[in-house]
């Protein structure tokens, strides 16, 4: 009890006194989880002088280096023989304010430290957006509550998950993230990263599932295969959920076994994309027809058809080709008559009415055409012209 009367009446004469006191400010910044060292000077040699310290709510600490206070994190430490250090462990950020060192020398001695805790940035999961499932269309909203002193900036990112992860900044800083009409490919991580520049970032990932409806796709809607051999259809399925997909041949549907001649099977592209495939391993005249790709899930159906047919090997009609040359007819009565008419009259009247043919060759209509080929067949009819002359004048001397 005579220690706290004690101590109060030092710490009322500090205060009363404190026109001749030696008043010191000083400034303390600790992080949230350190150690805080609060200094306190005083020259004692002979141990003759009373330290008190005081709380920022005006709280008796200890005195010298006895402590008043119910809390363990807090000791006076006299390591040296001018400090008598306060040592606040696992500061907290309720810890901050004015912490008050009196020292009753003459005049007495004040020692003011302003103890300013930063808390590291904390991203409050309860407060902020979960994983979420939307419609396509819709507008969505993402929100990160952050705390910490000083209050963190937080900015948005989006994953992309391909050989190696990275990731875009998108939108302004802030703590919610708004997308106007999201569409499919709007889909996937988001991470929220605060920062106020004490120790590290933190980060909070939000996935993002846009749901639609089925669109399915035909490699082709027409297909052809001969009786006996196999042959493979194909679809391509886009949905989210991806929902129950198929294929259906009339009343029948394919699933998985589907006999003896018949195999499905599906091979996912991404986690919104899929491969069916239907194979028949000897198409008969009974699996010709029309062939249907389904899907449907809770947003929607979606279905393609496409035809199987036989195949037939086409025949081909022989061609004939015109020989390069083609036989030509001269007579007298047609080319030399066009020619030389008053020859070929004399020679009727020596011969009568009877026409020598001569048969020979022209090339081809485009040799036929050239002027050389014209001046040899002209030559050829002057020279049977002029033997005929010379038959006729030998019958003549007869």
């Amino acid at each position: 009890m005579l220690y706290w009367i004690f101590t109060l009446l030092i710490y009322k004469i500090a205060y009363v006194s404190k026109s001749v006191a030696t008043d010191i400010q000083r400034n303390i910044t600790i992080t949230e989880g350190d150690i805080a060292i609060l200094p306190c000077e005083a020259h004692d040699e002979g141990n003759k002088y009373q330290v008190v310290w005081m709380s920022p709510k005006k709280i008796l600490i200890g005195k010298n280096q006895r402590r008043f206070m119910d809390d363990p994190r807090i000791s006076i430490e006299h390591t040296y023989i001018a400090y008598w250090n306060l040592h606040i462990r696992q500061i907290k950020y309720e810890d901050r304010g004015e912490y008050t060192c009196t020292v009753n020398t003459s005049p007495v001695q004040i020692t003011r430290i302003n103890l300013m805790v930063y808390v590291p940035a904390r991203i409050l999961d309860y407060a902020s957006s979960k994983d979420m499932s939307v419609k396509e269309g819709r507008d969505v909203t993402l929100w990160c509550n952050a705390t910490g002193i000083p209050e963190p900036n937080i900015t948005w990112f989006r994953i992309y998950q391909n050989h190696s992860p990275s990731r875009i900044r998108v939108g302004d800083v802030g703590d919610t993230l708004i997308i106007k009409n999201i569409s499919r490919h709007c889909g996937g991580e988001y991470e929220c990263m605060a920062d106020n520049g004490v120790r590290g970032a933190v980060q909070h990932t939000i996935k993002v599932e846009v749901h639609f409806p089925p669109e399915v796709k035909l490699i082709n809607y027409k297909q052809s295969q001969t009786i006996g051999r196999e042959t493979m259809l194909q679809c391509n399925v886009s949905a989210s959920p991806l929902g129950v997909h198929g294929w259906r041949f009339g009343k029948r549907e394919f699933d998985q076994p589907s006999g003896e001649n018949y195999r499905t099977e599906m091979f996912k592209d991404d986690k919104m994309r899929l491969i069916l495939l239907l194979r028949i391993l000897s198409v008969g005249k009974e699996d010709f027809g029309n062939y249907t790709c389904e899907a449907k899930n809770n947003y929607g159906h979606s279905e393609k058809t496409m035809l199987l047919h036989e195949y037939t090997v086409p025949t081909q009609k022989p061609s004939f080709h015109s020989s390069s040359t083609t036989a030509h007819i001269l007579t007298f009565s047609d080319s030399m008559k066009r020619t030389h008419p008053e020859t070929v009259s004399r020679v009727r009247e020596g011969e009568d009415p009877e026409i020598l043919i001569f048969d020979f060759r022209l090339r081809a209509s485009g040799e036929a055409n050239s002027q050389g080929t014209v001046r040899a067949a002209l030559w050829t009819e002057v020279v049977v012209i002029l033997l005929l002359k010379v038959v006729s004048n030998l019958s003549g001397i007869d």
